[in-house]
């Protein structure tokens, strides 16, 4: 099984070294692809001319990748499709373990949440704060909000981590509803938690409510609390339910995908993914 990074353009190390420590957790082998648009890339008229340009294209990918990391080949981008969408549909093909993007910049930053929606399997990305790969062993903090969409993440993180040994810590931030007493929210995040838990391939590292500090944002408290217990990846379901980003990403992941120096884990909500469908 492999992990598969869908290169920028001009950039093949970023993302493979990102992803490289919890494929290196996981037992996971590295392999990436890079967009090939035809129509952008010789003379869609001439076949010849097409079959030359991805020729040398599949060339200088598969030269120009670090060590360790294999060439899957380019995504084909068809009749003006958005860019995220060919990496998905050769996800879909070759039924890697992961995704993962570089969502720095533009296509991924904007369409990050229709890219997760659809593909079959979790999706590994790191956003415009991404710091580097962190020096330590691969722990993951995970985000619910006691809703049923955020509880998509503990089926899409079992299957994903299988036996591995890798800690992972259950999160809720506790906002209190208008009208709700602080002490009933962290009842019934912990009761959340604790259902939660049971999803996972292995009892959680830790369960921890956390009330939200001063002026403190619910994306802002789960970062401070990753600092806090050496997490190197944020976990989460999608809130997706309309057509700008927001909805689609989910505002909490929406923040975190553009402020979190940690790569995110995203799956889709429901747990959409291949693997549960």
């Amino acid at each position: 099984m492999t992990v598969l990074c869908a290169l920028p353009p001009g950039d093949t190390a970023t993302l493979p070294r990102a992803a490289e420590p919890l494929a290196r957790a996981l037992g996971l082998s590295l392999a990436a692809t890079a967009l090939f648009d035809a129509a952008a890339s010789a003379d869609p008229a001439n076949p010849a001319d097409v079959e030359a340009a991805r020729a040398a294209a599949e060339a200088d990918l598969a030269a120009l990748l670090p060590p360790g990391v294999a060439s899957a080949g380019l995504s084909l981008r068809l009749n003006g499709e958005p860019p995220w969408s060919p990496p998905v549909r050769l996800a879909i093909a070759t039924a890697p373990r992961l995704l993962a993007v570089d969502a720095r910049e533009t296509p991924w930053l904007g369409d990050l949440g229709r890219a997760v929606r659809a593909a079959p399997v979790p999706v590994l990305a790191i956003g415009p704060r991404y710091a580097g790969p962190a020096p330590t062993p691969v722990r993951i903090l995970a985000l619910a909000d006691g809703s049923p969409e955020s509880a998509a993440v503990a089926p899409a993180l079992a299957r994903l981590l299988g036996d591995a040994a890798v800690p992972v810590e259950l999160l809720a931030v506790a906002v209190p509803a208008v009208g709700e007493r602080p002490e009933e929210r962290e009842l019934d995040l912990a009761a959340a938690l604790q259902a939660l838990e049971r999803g996972l391939s292995a009892p959680a590292a830790h369960r921890r409510v956390e009330p939200p500090r001063a002026f403190e944002s619910v994306p802002a408290a789960a970062l401070r609390v990753a600092a806090e217990t050496g997490a190197t990846h944020l976990a989460l379901a999608t809130h997706g339910r309309g057509r700008a980003m927001r909805f689609l990403l989910g505002s909490v992941a929406e923040a975190l995908l553009r402020t979190s120096p940690l790569p995110l884990i995203v799956t889709a909500p429901g747990g959409t993914d291949a693997a549960g469908r």
